[in-house]
């Protein structure tokens, strides 16, 4: 690449940002290149003339050709010199411009002007919207390739953005991405907005947050299910299970604890109350489990939930105990 702080190099640039018809500096037609005088024989002075210009535009000498007419000297490109100078536009072109690559470039040179127009190239756009779409959907979350819309002009890339009938396809990518990172969400948990950048806002809708809560409580407790609406309130750090729905975890988790109760058999208003710590059995139960389990340590008697006397403890929970007299 060549040095763009060179007198050379600024032409050149100027060739391509259009401020310039071309990238010689040109000498007079009645000038004597290098100082030769008016005697220097023709062709010496055209061989000194395309070195000239040879050397400013960084090609070789027999590239460029030369004519003395009566009005002066007439430079121009060969077709090595087009070649050369079109290679080089390319260069040029393609380090300026992003996704674009030389091959994508049309030089456009004008041998006889020794100037260049480049742009991209027809051909060259599909394959530069191609680079641009792959290498911005790389270096977003949730974007493909097929996503995108890139625009392509003479200059390159004019503009690039999420199309329109794609957006939905980017949003339901992203909601199956948040939901695999949560074991208690689900896609249709989420919101996410889509524009014309990529994704602009995203999280749980109010109900989505509700029912992710649902599911978690049903997986940590001993809940079968969860109604969102109905068994959760709002608390400082998210939803808390109401009052009632508590009663029945705890019915539930007694009837796990205690295999004599079938699934449904307490319930969560009656045989359920309130103490220090949370909640525990009510009188009827309680005297059941107290009788289950003096029973099996003695046996001497059949010991039912009659024969069970119940006295509260401090944490305000039952506890059983047995007395029978015995005839001497």
């Amino acid at each position: 690449m060549s040095d763009r702080t060179t007198p050379r190099a600024q032409r050149r640039q100027a060739v391509l940002d259009g401020s310039a018809p071309d990238a010689v500096e040109r000498a007079s037609p009645r000038s004597n290149p290098r100082g030769s005088d008016r005697q220097t024989p023709t062709r010496s002075r055209q061989r000194e003339l395309r070195r000239e210009i040879a050397d400013e535009l960084d090609i070789e000498a027999d590239g460029v050709g030369a004519v003395d007419r009566i009005r002066g000297m007439d430079v121009f490109l060969r077709s090595g010199g087009v070649t050369q100078f079109g290679d080089m536009v390319r260069d040029d072109f393609a380090s300026q411009a992003d996704f674009v690559d030389p091959d994508d470039v049309d030089p456009r040179v004008d041998g006889r002007a020794i100037a260049a127009e480049p742009i991209v190239s027809d051909r060259g756009r599909s394959a530069v919207s191609q680079r641009a779409r792959t290498a911005t959907a790389a270096d977003a979350d949730f974007i493909e390739a097929d996503d995108l819309r890139a625009d392509v002009g003479r200059r390159g890339v004019s503009a690039i953005e999420v199309a329109d009938d794609r957006r939905s396809a980017v949003a339901d990518r992203a909601r199956t991405s948040f939901a695999a990172e949560d074991p208690f969400a689900q896609p249709d948990d989420f919101d996410v907005e889509v524009g014309a950048t990529g994704i602009t806002q995203s999280g749980f809708t109010p109900d989505g947050e509700r029912r992710r809560a649902g599911r978690q409580f049903e997986s940590e407790t001993a809940l079968g299910s969860v109604d969102p609406f109905g068994d959760l309130e709002e608390a400082d750090d998210g939803f808390t299970l109401t009052g009632g729905a508590q009663r029945r975890a705890a019915a539930r988790g007694f009837e796990s604890q205690f295999d004599f109760f079938g699934a449904g058999d307490l319930d969560p208003e009656r045989d359920i109350r309130e103490i220090d710590d949370g909640f525990g059995l009510g009188r009827d139960p309680s005297r059941e489990v107290a009788a289950r389990e003096i029973d099996s340590q003695i046996s001497e008697f059949d010991i039912g939930p009659g024969d069970i006397e119940l006295r509260e403890t401090d944490s305000g929970e039952f506890e059983g105990f047995f007395e029978r007299e015995v005839s001497r």
